[in-house]
């Protein structure tokens, strides 16, 4: 039996998911015996995080917020985790903040590496089940990653239940990570809201006080500004601002366990105020833990001691050092990070820290991009609860068409993933040996002993043909590219493999060009027969048949336009076709193709098909995936029952209740389980997730 029938119930994250007969996503979790005997149940966390909090009045809430790759929370102190992502429609965040006295309220700096009026503010007032854009801006602040919103704690309002007062810092340059993906609109300014971040007003003059980490103070409201040109403190609500310590202050912090103290960061000292920014003492030498060119940032203070203090160190060796002190900051412990939880390379990334509000030994904080948890005040940090799922599979990926419990997939910025049974154990390796991922593309194995796939040295680029035959031990990279960059094999014959334009009939050890198609892309499940592309820039796609391993190729039509994916129904009667903003069939009888109607259109207004699955066992089931990327769709994963008549959305559009997770958002391709009809949709940066079979 397979594994995705056997261990159901470990892969919903150990969320109590009702047990209807009511279809339900389940992440796939990438872990195997080894991480599991150490108690890990996932934590393949592949984006990296720009903001996390653990709520002050409600420490089992807690926020994750990655660049790219979606929001997640916990809501049992990080034991578990899941997407958050119900009316957010941007791809990632920048900054985050919990109102101090209801943890139900949650403001989100939304970000992307596009830009897009989908990014500005968001507001949830059930924590994180649900969101609500609140302030649209057309920024993309993918490499921001600033404490720049932040709650006023005096002003509660008890006759409101919630915190009135919030300031957002806006960045001063918003230059997206690809410039060339679209214009971003730079408008520095300071922006207040007095109704718990509903509405929003850019505050006069502010522009002195943006590109800045803020921090309120717990009692009076003094606003401080760690800006570029120093920290500047205002005691009017951001009206007027006062130059109170000159220098790059590059992180600050307050507590409410010592309200008039202030602590700031320069590259290499601490200095501390204690009242309220007026005069500030430099702490004792921190050559211990400053370093050359490198600088210290981040730091964070207890909310329930003031003698606990957490920070860490900026350096060009991307080392990027934690660091606490337990007695004010007069010895500082290096910690330590337990790396041996996840199946992925802890990568160097900058830290972010959130105490527990009344538990000083408790701290959230990133290891590499999952979530960590100290339990020790930290002195160490281990891997918290099941991690995040948000691993990025670029292009297809394809089950064994000899074996399906075989399945290899390539991802992008980490590298390789083989599972030989179903998904109940899985085995990282990487082509390129770079040691923190690569760029890997067009993965496939018909069997363990031949993994193939597509090693880059960049985003895009060329994607040379590379093996393994050691279950991802060694592997051989050839000079030879993989274009068009896909791959696959025979249902009939596990020797013969496909790359591109080129066959092997050996597993991969030769492998010379076919004449008639230039890329492989499935087989009819009935017949085994195969199906490829004939792909001419700028011409419509021409689809083609082989019935002798792909010896030869017959043409069985020509599509209307760029095909992005294609499903045989069993028999060949009917091809679908992904035309990437449309989905078409193809019926035999008349040789004639249609457009399929009734897809559930997008936020936009729009759809996006890049990929298309037939259920081999019932063919009247028909799954689409497509996601945006400029933002993220609430529309990308779509189910049909009656062979495209009627269509359902998989994307979910109702607040988190514990009854089901917000699964396969930002879909981009989709694959049937050839046994247990089961739909697996690879997603771009939100994960890989497994949808039931009606």
């Amino acid at each position: 039996m397979p594994f995705v029938r056997r261990f159901a119930t470990t892969l919903v994250l150990g969320y109590a998911l009702a047990a209807t007969a009511a279809a339900q996503w389940r992440p796939v979790t990438f872990t195997n015996a080894d991480l599991r005997a150490k108690g890990t149940l996932t934590g393949d966390g592949c984006q990296w995080v720009r903001a996390l909090a653990i709520a002050p009045s409600d420490p089992n809430f807690m926020l994750w917020c990655t660049d790219v790759g979606g929001l997640f929370r916990s809501l049992d102190g990080g034991k578990n985790w899941e997407p958050a992502n119900v009316g957010f429609h941007s791809r990632g965040s920048a900054g985050v903040a919990v109102d101090p006295h209801n943890p139900n309220r949650v403001l989100v700096v939304a970000a992307n590496s596009v830009p897009n009026e989908k990014n500005g503010i968001y507001l949830s007032t059930d924590q994180a089940a649900s969101w609500k854009q609140v302030l649209p801006v057309k920024m993309s602040a993918t490499r921001d990653q600033r404490r720049q919103v932040a709650f006023d704690p005096s002003s509660y309002d008890e006759s409101v239940g919630f915190t009135r007062t919030v300031y957002w810092s806006r960045l001063n340059v918003d230059s997206s990570q690809r410039p060339s993906w679209g214009a971003t609109i730079t408008d520095p300014g300071f922006y207040k809201s007095t109704d718990g971040g509903q509405s929003w007003s850019r505050v006069p003059g502010g522009e002195i006080a943006a590109d800045a980490e803020i921090a309120v103070h717990p009692n009076n409201g003094y606003v401080y500004a760690a800006t570029p040109g120093g920290l500047r403190i205002s005691h009017d609500g951001g009206s007027t601002w006062r130059l109170a310590h000159e220098g790059a202050i590059t992180s600050l912090a307050v507590s409410p366990a010592a309200p008039d103290s202030l602590w700031i960061t320069l590259a290499d000292s601490v200095y501390r105020s204690d009242d309220a920014g007026r005069t500030f003492n430099r702490q004792i030498s921190f050559d211990s833990l400053a370093a050359k060119n490198s600088v210290l940032k981040g730091i964070t203070v207890a909310p329930s001691d003031a003698n606990r203090i957490v920070l860490w160190r900026e350096s060009p060796d991307w080392q990027f050092p934690r660091f606490s002190s337990h007695d004010g900051g007069k010895t500082w412990i290096t910690s330590r990070l337990l790396e041996d939880r996840v199946i992925v390379p802890t990568n160097a990334r900058g830290a972010l820290f959130a105490f527990h509000p009344t538990n000083p030994d408790i701290i959230l904080a990133p290891g590499g991009d999952y979530p960590l948890l100290s339990y020790d005040g930290g002195r160490s940090y281990t891997l918290a609860g099941n991690g995040v799922n948000n691993i990025f599979i670029s292009g297809s990926f394809n089950f064994s068409t000899v074996d399906p419990d075989v399945l290899f997939l390539g991802s992008q910025d980490y590298a390789t993933l083989l599972t030989t049974d179903g998904g109940a154990n899985w085995s990282y390796s990487e082509p390129g040996k770079k040691g923190w991922g690569g760029y890997n593309y067009a993965a496939y194995a018909s069997t363990p002993h031949a993994l193939l796939v597509g090693e880059s040295e960049s985003w895009g680029g060329e994607m040379l043909r590379s093996i393994s035959r050691d279950r991802g031990a060694t592997w051989d990279i050839s000079k030879d590219a993989i274009d068009p960059a896909q791959t696959y094999g025979d249902p009939r014959d596990a020797s013969v493999l496909f790359a591109g334009r080129k066959r092997s009939l050996d597993a991969g050890h030769t492998w010379t060009e076919m004449d008639g198609v230039t890329s492989v892309r499935t087989h009819d499940a009935a017949t085994g027969a195969l199906y490829g592309f004939v792909e001419i820039k700028n011409k419509p796609t021409v689809v083609v048949s082989s019935t002798d391993h792909g010896a030869t190729w017959v043409e069985v039509f020509t599509a209307p336009s760029l095909v992005a994916d294609l499903a045989v129904q069993p028999g060949g009667g009917r091809v679908y076709l992904a035309l990437w903003s449309s989905l078409a069939i193809w019926d035999k009888t008349s040789g004639e193709t249609r457009e399929i109607t009734g897809l559930v259109p997008d936020q936009e207004g729009e759809t996006s098909v890049l990929s298309v699955a037939v259920d081999p066992v019932d063919p009247a089931v028909i799954y689409v995936a497509g996601n945006r990327n400029i933002f993220a769709s609430n529309a990308s994963a779509q189910r049909s029952r009656d062979a495209g008549a009627t269509w359902e959305n998989l994307t979910r559009a109702l607040p988190l209740d514990g009854r089901g997770l917000d699964g396969g958002r930002e879909s981009h391709f989709v694959r049937v389980h050839p046994e247990t009809r089961e739909a697996w949709f690879a997603t771009n940066c939100y994960g890989v997730w497994i949808y039931a079979a009606p």
